[in-house]
């Protein structure tokens, strides 16, 4: 069911609009196997390969020829076969054999700077070459690593990419909106700005979000398993197109994950999380902890997604109190990589 509302959505994509430069996920690495995979990236169609050596290509879907869809080829000698005419285009998009005559030299397609890691296939968006590299987490790489249980979300909603990445920055919606009951509030701070006379943006916004041991139903919940603790803290490390997050309680890190997204059109995402929960204890009791972990994660963005799909779009409401000084700080850092990506 959610791959069809996946496909629904991707066929209606418009193109999008206030997008901040970065790192995007262009599809989950265990997807793209041996042929090529289509994939819809900021309202435009495009195509994923893997080249002989294996590595993750991601390139424009439309055969400049007589625009067939390259992802109905296949992958020929390197090269990335149309199955219309037979052209063929390598890595960088240029068009490298055509039967029985010599290639066009204007025929290319667009091919978008590429990384894979954390499990991930990631295109950079925005004008020039890439100013940073997408976050790599060796243990959300490995499908099974020794130490760790690690789990993958991938959830639609018609939220922008950065409603997405703006709720980590909001630690009022943890009690209103996730029931986080604690035994006083919860804090964010930020680490101090650095002073640059470089015009281009910071590369991250930082931050820490710290609060105090859970009460009620959840602190009872959280003594019986062990869970509980004098000081819960969320590190982040935060791009205008991802993040990388640490989660600890008393010092003694939980699990650590990835938040992502795929833009496919205006008001058309998918909200990818990775997690790795660490080993927290040994035998029965380590594996139930795991899954407490695992379940925190996993109901905090199943209940994030009803309010994503029907937040107006813009900021027409901008009634701000204190607590929302955090997310505002968040959205003028990544509305300087709104304006990075839209530089000639």
């Amino acid at each position: 069911m959610r791959h069809r509302t996946v496909e629904r959505r991707t066929a209606s994509a418009r193109p999008v609009t206030n997008l901040a430069s970065g790192w995007y996920v262009a599809l989950p690495s265990a997807e793209l196997r041996r042929g090529p995979r289509r994939t819809t990236l900021f309202g435009d169609a495009c195509v994923a390969w893997r080249g002989e050596d294996g590595r993750a290509h991601v390139q424009g879907a439309i055969c400049p020829h007589a625009g067939a869809a390259l992802y109905g080829g296949k992958v020929v000698d390197g090269a990335l076969e149309c199955p219309f005419h037979r052209w063929r285009f390598d890595e960088s998009g240029a068009c490298v054999f055509v039967p029985g005559r010599r290639p066009p030299a204007r025929a290319a397609v667009t091919s978008l700077p590429t990384r894979e890691c954390s499990g991930y296939v990631w295109v950079w968006y925005g004008n020039g070459p890439p100013r940073y590299e997408p976050p790599d987490l060796p243990d959300l790489r490995a499908r099974r690593f020794p130490s760790t249980r690690s789990f993958r979300l991938a959830d639609p909603t018609r939220a922008t990419t950065r409603r997405i990445l703006e709720n980590t920055y909001d630690p009022d919606h943890l009690v209103a909106l996730h029931g986080l009951t604690v035994a006083g509030d919860a804090r964010i701070t930020f680490p101090a700005a650095r002073e640059s006379a470089d015009a281009d943006p910071e590369e991250r916004c930082d931050a820490t979000l710290t609060w105090p041991s859970y009460r009620g139903v959840l602190g009872t919940v959280s003594n019986v398993f062990g869970l509980n603790a004098d000081e819960f803290t969320l590190r982040l490390r935060g791009w205008a197109s991802c993040q990388e997050i640490e989660y600890f309680a008393d010092g003694r890190r939980l699990y650590r994950m990835v938040l992502a997204v795929t833009p496919i059109g205006e008001h058309r995402s998918i909200q990818h999380i990775s997690a790795a929960v660490d080993a927290d204890g040994t035998g029965i009791l380590g594996r139930l902890r795991a899954l407490v972990h695992r379940a925190e994660v996993q109901v905090a963005a199943r209940q994030d997604l009803p309010i994503f799909d029907t937040l107006l779009p813009g900021d027409r409401h901008g009634i701000y109190v204190p607590g929302d000084e955090a997310v505002r700080r968040f959205r003028r850092f990544y509305q300087q990589w709104v304006e990075l990506a839209q530089r000639g």
